[in-house]
């Protein structure tokens, strides 16, 4: 908690100081390395679409900049994630919570802003990893999918609103499979008035909801209103405030790799509905997480095909390719593989105009993972970070977004 709170009181500190101040704090860091390259030709339009989105009011088209943020458990628990989204709010205002998913209902972690949990019926999910071994249960946007077949069967979401005031939300935006066996989904205010419902059999996956207030909570309940309906299956959530600003939506599924995403059209086929601005790829774990599993011709091509489905469905987004963290094998080897892997994608993005961010330089190079786990900030198995671990990736991120966005020329 206290390296928390210590890395909070650099948020008001222009970004030099910022990296100046983590620099003293933990000497095994490269903040030097820290910087977008490419990002003058690979996040042009994204940059232009920040100022863009300063100068529009709300009313006007444009008013808002979406972010994908594509990863692994690195993004699942949204706390490397997370630090990023508060901080391009804050500095360019936030137009809400965005992508949401019921990971507690689905019996895994989830986003420590947004509190979710089953109040009835029984509920089966399936992540992007079997995406292929269970076509009754399709993945959609979110990596993961629910389904159940209880009419009844409900969940609550909870914004703890103590420590995410931003994170009301007036608008929903419910995805689901649609179809006449379909059920309904009715919408419940926290004393259980229905403020309104989603038809199951609705003509596309993505049913809107004004809601009468800012509201922190609601019940989804799916419900059977004829014979025909028999099941409701679930890909997220989308949460607006109607504010100009930011929207940072976070897709990460523990164990995840470029190949299991690519081995999902439903994936593909609905990422058009987040409206994407930008792309940040944060992959690469666990493609090369087993001695002798990463073979750099086959993850290049993977990688491809990763970023043309992409490519192809959001034609004017951009990208930004991020290195791997470094980590261990077995929680005493270090792997080299991740710096081959690095040099894979850094070499991808500068082939194709891509943005890429190098935080395993960063961070201090080959190895330091172990200097992380030593000072806190990463856990015993030299794989995952600590909450305070994440916060400092995720805050080192948003300062090379913002570095980049102070060189890019004015207009």
């Amino acid at each position: 908690m206290r390296q928390l709170f210590l890395l909070l009181l650099l948020i008001s500190a222009p970004a030099h100081a910022q990296l100046d101040s983590l620099q003293a704090k933990y000497p095994f860091l490269n903040t030097s390395a820290n910087h977008i390259e490419n990002a003058t030709i690979g996040l042009q339009r994204f940059y232009q679409r920040l100022r863009q989105v300063q100068r529009q009011p709300a009313a006007l088209p444009g008013s808002r900049v979406s972010i994908v943020h594509l990863g692994d458990s690195h993004l699942q628990a949204d706390e490397f994630s997370g630090r990023v989204r508060q901080e391009l709010q804050r500095a360019h205002g936030s137009a809400g919570r965005g992508l949401v998913f019921p990971f507690s209902v689905a019996k895994t972690n989830g986003s420590p802003s947004l509190r979710t949990t089953a109040t009835g019926g029984r509920w089966r999910a399936k992540r992007v990893l079997s995406a292929q071994a269970d076509s009754t249960l399709p993945v959609g946007l979110s990596g993961i999918s629910l389904a159940t077949a209880d009419s009844g069967a409900a969940f609550t979401l909870r914004v703890p609103i103590r420590y995410w005031t931003d994170y009301q939300f007036n608008y929903l935006k419910l995805l689901r499979q649609p179809g006449p066996a379909a059920f309904d989904w009715q919408v419940l205010s926290e004393r259980g008035r229905v403020l309104g419902t989603v038809p199951g059999a609705g003509r596309g996956v993505a049913d809107s909801l004004p809601l009468d207030s800012l509201r922190s909570q609601l019940t989804l309940r799916a419900t059977r209103r004829g014979p025909a309906q028999t099941s409701a299956v679930l890909y997220g959530l989308l949460l607006e405030n109607g504010r100009p600003g930011v929207l940072y939506h976070t897709i990460g599924i523990n164990g995840a790799a470029v190949r299991h995403y690519n081995r999902a059209p439903l994936f593909f086929e609905q990422i058009p509905l987040l409206q994407p601005d930008l792309f940040i790829i944060s992959l690469g774990t666990n493609d090369a997480f087993h001695a002798g599993e990463f073979e750099p011709t086959r993850w290049l091509a993977q990688l491809d095909t990763l970023v043309s489905n992409l490519r192809r469905r959001a034609p004017q987004a951009e990208f930004l390719l991020c290195a791997p963290a470094d980590s261990y094998r077995a929680r005493r080897y270090r792997n080299p593989d991740l710096g081959r892997l690095s040099a894979v994608l850094r070499t991808y993005a500068q082939a194709h105009d891509l943005a890429y961010w190098d935080f395993a330089a960063v961070q201090g190079g080959y190895g330091s993972m172990g200097r992380w786990r030593d000072a806190g900030l990463a856990l015993n198995d030299f794989v995952h970070f600590s909450s305070a671990g994440y916060d400092l990736q995720g805050l080192l991120l948003y300062l090379a977004l913002q570095d980049g966005l102070s060189a890019f020329p004015t207009r």
